[in-house]
């Protein structure tokens, strides 16, 4: 899904949406899990991809009970784990042009 054709959701909508507290959003953003557009709580929209990152983000929380801090820092390797693994996907299908594998 390209975020740029999508519905924004707003703070409220996350909130409900992911089925936890304004505090909890807060923190997700202050930890820079997800980045808000906006400048204030009033302002904020959030993609579809936010919302799904946030959820993931109070999984992580709820059912590992690893702190905010650590839950960005795992979703952030997680990300350069998948790039990587595509980047491998993509040198493997270049590299079967020559190579029989």
């Amino acid at each position: 899904m390209n975020d740029t054709d999508s519905t924004y959701l707003s703070f409220t909508e996350v909130c409900l949406q992911t089925g936890v507290g304004e505090d909890t959003v807060f923190e997700i953003v202050e930890q820079g899990i997800i980045e808000p557009i906006g400048a204030t709580p009033d302002e904020w929209l959030f993609t579809p991809t936010m919302l799904t990152v946030t959820k993931k983000a109070v999984r992580l929380h709820h059912d590992l009970e690893v702190n905010w801090a650590g839950i960005a820092l795992a979703l952030e390797l997680l990300d350069e784990v998948e790039q990587l693994r595509e980047q491998n996907r993509s040198l493997q299908r270049r590299l079967s042009r020559f190579v029989d594998l």
